[in-house]
């Protein structure tokens, strides 16, 4: 969560869940009442972000992850202000409002692409194309009576997308020519040299192991990251009709469903299940006919009471053969909690002779030479560097000085709940 203030008025930047305080919990945070997930950490500590004569104007959300979403139900309602994001994201913010159970009053405006929004008061909102690793994800270009200020957390440039356009670079070298007073940009991987890889280059891969394991028989399944939906579309595709496709767990089915309403999946030819006992049915088919179905099952993460930790716990009725294949479409998120939580699942699965094929993955997160795009396109006073540990922040820092800027002069490091003030 981040807000831009000029003049006592101000614009909140995404309102997300901590994700690693979310995964230690003891109990779903949508469950939870707001004070006890404050107590938890899993949402931000807003009540101490302004001062009482701030007035929010408005509410940006750039993308449907988590991390970004997931404490709307609980805070936005604080705020009189309008929640502004895309129509993808729009239906993944209804669906997160729908599963807190909470009367959240908020209008929320559905603006494209491309498309501008007037908050009034002197703040107006742009939206740019970019890519990341769920759809209609944009840079958000907020108009301010002191200048302009650009929000990207997530995103990289891709030029061979799978889906969607390329990011808008044209657009960003335009608003580079009019003036950025402040970047804030996400550093999840700028310190990773070189650029992201395309998710073109996923498919390909994707589309041979696939191959591959149909050719040799037996039970396949794949896991990836339930937003994801270019990949999602990317195993249809490569499944080509060979094998019946069956998409197990809650998030794979709402990610799904929210993306097929805007036409952005065909689930015609899919069998979707959530509930347990729709699950045990679809597994208990795949169990008596492995080689005709193609099993896209939630818990890559090796989270238990996922569909895959059911799957290999034997909860359903279905038992893994001697040369069985799965396919993890994801990277392991590096905490401990995930790494000790997919160790196990990959334990339960090689002890019933289960073949793993890894990492056939790209990340939505720029690395460093696409941060340095992204500098040099839009050329801002100031940079902000946000969404990472001090090791993200100041691998940052160390790009910006190769690019002529000089640390607490124009470009800064900020901390939870600090207020930066810039001339």
């Amino acid at each position: 969560m981040t807000a831009v203030e000029v003049d006592g008025k101000a614009v909140i930047f995404d309102i997300g869940f901590e994700m690693e305080e979310v995964i230690a919990a003891d109990e779903d945070v949508s469950d939870m009442t707001t004070n006890q997930a404050l107590d938890t950490g899993a949402i931000p500590r807003d009540a101490q972000l302004f001062d009482n004569d701030v007035n929010v104007v408005g509410i940006v959300i750039g993308h449907g992850h988590l991390d970004h979403v997931g404490a709307i139900p609980k805070l936005a309602g604080s705020y009189s202000a309008p929640i502004v994001c895309t129509p993808y994201t729009a239906e993944v913010v209804e669906m997160q409002i729908d599963d807190d159970r909470k009367n959240v009053s908020n209008e929320i405006v559905r603006v494209s692409k491309g498309e501008t929004f007037d908050f009034g008061q002197g703040f107006e909102l742009e939206f740019v194309d970019v890519n990341h690793s769920i759809p209609q994800t944009v840079l958000s270009i907020l108009d301010t009576p002191d200048g302009k200020a650009v929000y990207g957390n997530d995103m990289k440039i891709d030029r061979n997308p799978v889906e969607e356009k390329t990011t808008n670079i044209e657009r960003l070298e335009e608003i580079g020519d009019e003036g950025v007073k402040t970047m804030i940009p996400g550093t999840t991987r700028v310190g990773e040299d070189g650029r992201t890889r395309s998710e073109q280059a996923v498919a390909v891969e994707l589309e041979d192991v696939l191959k591959s394991c149909y050719q040799a028989g037996g039970a396949v399944f794949i896991s990836t990251f339930s937003s994801q939906i270019a990949r999602l579309n990317t195993i249809l595709e490569a499944n080509g009709g060979k094998r019946k496709v069956a998409f197990l767990g809650r998030s794979l089915k709402e990610y799904a469903h929210a993306a097929e309403q805007l036409d952005l999946i065909d689930l015609s030819q899919v069998e979707v299940a959530s509930y347990y006992d729709e699950c045990e049915d679809v597994m208990r088919r795949v169990d008596n006919n492995p080689e005709e179905y193609l099993v896209v099952a939630t818990g890559h993460q090796g989270e238990p009471g996922a569909q895959l930790d059911k799957i290999a716990s034997g909860q359903y009725p279905f038992d893994f053969e001697k040369g069985d294949h799965m396919i993890f479409s994801s990277h392991v998120i590096p905490t401990p909690p995930t790494e000790a939580n997919r160790y196990q699942l990959d334990k339960k699965l090689k002890s019933q002779g289960v073949r793993i094929y890894e990492d056939i993955h790209t990340s939505g997160h720029a690395r460093k030479e696409d941060h340095r795009e992204f500098i040099k396109l839009l050329r801002p006073e100031n940079i902000v560097p946000s969404h990472g540990g001090i090791h993200q922040l100041g691998d940052y820092v160390e790009l910006a000085r190769e690019e002529g800027y000089e640390l607490n002069k124009d470009v800064f490091i900020s901390s939870n709940m600090a207020t930066l003030e810039l001339d």
